[in-house]
């Protein structure tokens, strides 16, 4: 079985080597965490998110009145995907056929499910970031070339899909 990185792994070369299905350029970290500061869903997001986040991007500060040593994130340093990811539940962005489609990897059946509510529970979100539609994308194997049909099965509706490769 792969795990969840080598999953986006192979994901992102499948679609590094189709010449139809095209990249989406995101907005800097710190336009996403406005837009995400912008609505209830996304504040309680980053709130949830922060603690994972501290751990891996926190800085120290120490506050000028009270001299006090805390722990906080500079947007500036955390990648734009990571930001997506963790906040927007969003693997990768992509454009097919005019269409910019957000995926969210799993290689855990069982919780294509709970992701796909994950993502429509999001909806108000990656809206705001010009994405028309989305799905969860499950991996279980690793030679798999149905990816363009997947996706253009994707841009045709309105739900959160679940494709499998």
């Amino acid at each position: 079985m792969i795990n969840g990185y080598a999953a986006e792994q192979i994901l992102f070369n499948l679609i590094k080597n189709s010449s139809k299905i095209k990249g989406f350029k995101l907005p800097s970290s710190e336009e996403l965490i406005k837009i995400a500061s912008n609505s209830q869903v996304g504040r309680q997001r980053i709130k949830s998110a922060t603690p994972h986040l501290i751990k891996e991007f926190g800085i120290d500060y120490r506050h000028p009145k009270t001299n006090q040593l805390s722990r906080i994130i500079d947007w500036e340093i955390v990648p734009n995907t990571i930001i997506l990811d963790y906040i927007f539940g969003i693997d990768t962005v992509v454009n097919i056929l005019g269409f910019v489609i957000a995926i969210d990897v799993t290689v855990n059946s069982s919780k294509i499910e709970e992701k796909q509510q994950k993502l429509t529970k999001l909806k108000p979100l990656w809206q705001q970031l010009s994405i028309d539609n989305a799905c969860v994308c499950y991996i279980n194997n690793t030679n798999s070339t149905n990816l363009w049909q997947s996706l253009k099965s994707v841009a045709k509706t309105s739900k959160v899909l679940a494709i499998s490769l």
